[in-house]
């Protein structure tokens, strides 16, 4: 058995004494038992956390990440030297929304898999939220808009 294959082994052992000692805590009638029992849970969540720690290290090291494209890395990210005035820092916040969220409409259509077809789909939301929320804030410092002191989007996403 390999470290990474001990590692997982240990990862559900571990989950298996956690779901052991919770139920054990559930169902004891004395509160010392109830007590040790839920110490013991803590115990073994503590030791899942070491060993999940660790398992996600040597997995990175197994696996070959893929590379990440420099240039569009680059277009995502925001840009800016110094300090910011509040109006400049939205305009940033904005730009980087709307980029962010069109990067994730694009990747979800792109994605194979269903899972993270749809999980870039609800980030696309969040993120289309993020850049209502800062346009609103644009607006309302700027006198433009309709920005009359209502929410005329929803941070809400379905």
């Amino acid at each position: 058995m390999d470290e990474l294959e001990a590692l997982a082994l240990a990862l559900e052992v571990e989950k298996v004494e956690l779901e052991f000692y919770l139920e054990m805590a559930r169902n004891a009638k004395e509160e010392r038992a109830r007590k040790m029992f839920l110490f013991l849970a803590g115990e073994e969540a503590g030791h899942w956390d070491i060993f999940e720690e660790k398992f996600a290290e040597k997995l990175v090291e197994k696996c070959k990440l893929p590379a990440v494209d420099k240039d569009t890395l680059e277009k995502l990210t925001p840009k800016y030297e110094g300090e910011l005035s509040e109006v400049k820092a939205v305009e940033i916040g904005m730009e980087q929304e709307k980029l962010t969220w069109e990067f994730y409409e694009k990747a979800a259509e792109e994605a194979k898999d269903e899972n993270v077809r749809r999980i870039f789909r609800e980030l696309a939301k969040v993120e289309k939220a993020h850049y209502e929320l800062l346009k609103a804030q644009y607006d309302a410092v700027m006198k433009t808009g309709i920005w009359m002191d209502y929410q005329d989007f929803s941070l809400e996403v379905d």
